[in-house]
């Protein structure tokens, strides 16, 4: 494998679909000196607060800052959130036209308390999520197949970003069989449903995950990639990337013995908050570029240890992760 920065260029441009579950995250920043009387718990004094795109809306996001041009598939509800939402995702050209509205649902958020002492770093106290329960309307549910469908017939890759935040995995598993049809790229992150993907183009799950599909524990990287090769087999998938945190990548590609990789850099993590949705958005860039396999995941490697030295939901742009891959 060559360098990898030339490589970097060659993700703007690729027309990218994120279907799943858009979150919208709140960032809520304070100070704290005082106890309250009415319970023993810090009072938190309000001085600021963030919107920022959450779930398969943080994936659009990296698309977006790698130069892809990303469009967004998902359900918001009628409220304040999702208009939020929806502005987050045009101020960062993220085509929102697929963003529906869905009947009786609200617009799953999770908001995050920082706080601190006066001249420290903010540390996050309490995590509130408002999530969406409510089954979605057999009409919500065509609408929205019949809205992805055409999506998809226009783009180069899709990737479904299956949060398991609504119920709707028994459509995102329809679209990646019609995206497939068509001989589109469809790459998976599923939390609870993965072993439902069968036959897309790639799944790229962290361990936790694989370990839920497949019921066992992996306490090893030979373990990982034996589970990375299982899920290619078992699948028929054409690759199966397993992040593992600071241990990096277990790669399972049709075709080629499995490898591992090593986490990029020797920085602890600052924050691993949607690492998960950089490496996916990367990785799918560079296979939608025709990129090998091994050099996507390697790039989409660098890119994760770059947001991870962000705080809260962060992307990666092209300038950091060229910056990156020179000074290594």
């Amino acid at each position: 494998m060559g360098p990898l920065s030339p490589l970097v260029s060659q993700l703007s441009g690729r027309r990218i679909t994120v279907v799943g579950d858009p979150v919208l995250d709140v960032y809520l920043y304070g100070s704290t000196d005082r106890i309250s009387r009415e319970a023993p718990v810090l009072i938190v004094k309000e001085e600021a607060r963030e919107h920022r795109l959450g779930g398969a809306a943080n994936t659009a996001a990296n698309v977006a800052a790698l130069g892809g041009q990303a469009s967004l598939l998902g359900f918001v509800g009628d409220d304040r959130d999702g208009d939020a939402l929806r502005k987050e995702a045009e101020a960062l050209s993220i085509d929102p036209r697929g963003l529906l509205l869905r009947e009786g649902g609200a617009t799953v958020t999770k908001t995050r308390i920082l706080a601190g002492a006066l001249h420290t770093r903010r540390q996050q106290m309490l995590r509130i999520d408002r999530e969406n329960e409510r089954p979605v309307s057999a009409k919500d549910r065509a609408h929205f197949l019949e809205v992805a469908s055409q999506a998809v017939a226009a783009t180069e890759a899709v990737i479904i970003s299956d949060y398991g935040e609504v119920s709707l995995t028994d459509c995102y598993v329809e679209l990646a069989h019609r995206a497939r049809a068509l001989g589109k790229i469809v790459v998976v992150d599923s939390r609870h449903a993965l072993t439902a993907f069968r036959g897309v183009s790639a799944v790229t799950p962290n361990e936790p995950e694989v370990e839920e599909a497949l019921g066992r524990r992996l306490h090893s990287p030979e373990a990982s990639l034996a589970a990375a090769q299982e899920l290619l087999e078992t699948l028929q998938l054409e690759v199966a990337l397993v992040t593992r945190g600071r241990e990096g990548m277990a790669l399972a590609q049709k075709g080629a013995p499995p490898m591992l990789l090593p986490a990029h850099g020797k920085k602890d993590a600052l924050d691993v908050t949607g690492a998960g949705d950089t490496v996916t958005a990367t990785f799918t860039l560079a296979l939608a570029a025709g990129l090998p396999v091994e050099s996507a995941a390697r790039l989409a490697n660098v890119a994760a240890s770059i947001v991870v030295q962000k705080p809260g939901t962060a992307t990666c742009g092209p300038k950091e992760l060229l910056a990156e891959l020179e000074a290594s």
